[in-house]
């Protein structure tokens, strides 16, 4: 197959298949491809070789362009497809429409000011309950502690 055939087939292929746009992009590439291939060092055959058949080429554009899954195609030789898998179209999950909005704490807002009061309630009654207990712990504990180590002191201190 030549440079020329190769580009005809592959053209062929797409026609009717892809936008005009498309088909031209791909012959572009394709024959740019070749072209900087064969300046590379390469025979034209061996480019063509490494390229493949222009059919598969093709079906695999035109899958592409359709949107079907290449996971779910597999190519022959000859250019032509068959499915390998596919979901039935009950196991699809259908795409809710659902928006999810971000929460954003608006310090403005009336259930900030009353969170706030709230916090600021039980960070009042939490440190008087903790110096309430340290007094308690103080007179209950510390004050006979510090009796019973001042008299110590003061043996130790007279029997020298």
């Amino acid at each position: 197959m030549t440079r020329q055939e190769f580009l005809e087939e592959l053209k062929n292929a797409l026609n009717g298949e892809v936008s005009p746009e498309v088909l031209m992009d791909t012959y572009r590439y394709y024959s740019t491809y070749i072209d900087e291939e064969i300046r590379k060092g390469k025979s034209e055959e061996e480019v063509l070789e490494e390229l493949g058949m222009p059919g598969l080429i093709a079906r695999s554009i035109i899958a592409a362009q359709s949107g079907e899954r290449t996971a779910d195609v597999e190519y022959t030789e000859d250019g032509r497809t068959k499915k390998v898998w596919r979901k039935p179209s009950s196991e699809k999950k259908e795409s809710k429409n659902t928006t999810y909005r971000e929460f954003v704490f608006d310090f403005n807002a009336w259930y900030a000011k009353v969170l706030f009061v709230a916090f600021l309630i039980i960070l009042i009654f939490i440190v008087y309950f903790m110096l309430k207990l340290g007094f308690w712990f103080l007179i209950t504990f510390g004050i006979p502690i510090l009796l019973v180590l001042g008299i110590i002191y003061l043996i130790i201190y007279l029997m020298q």
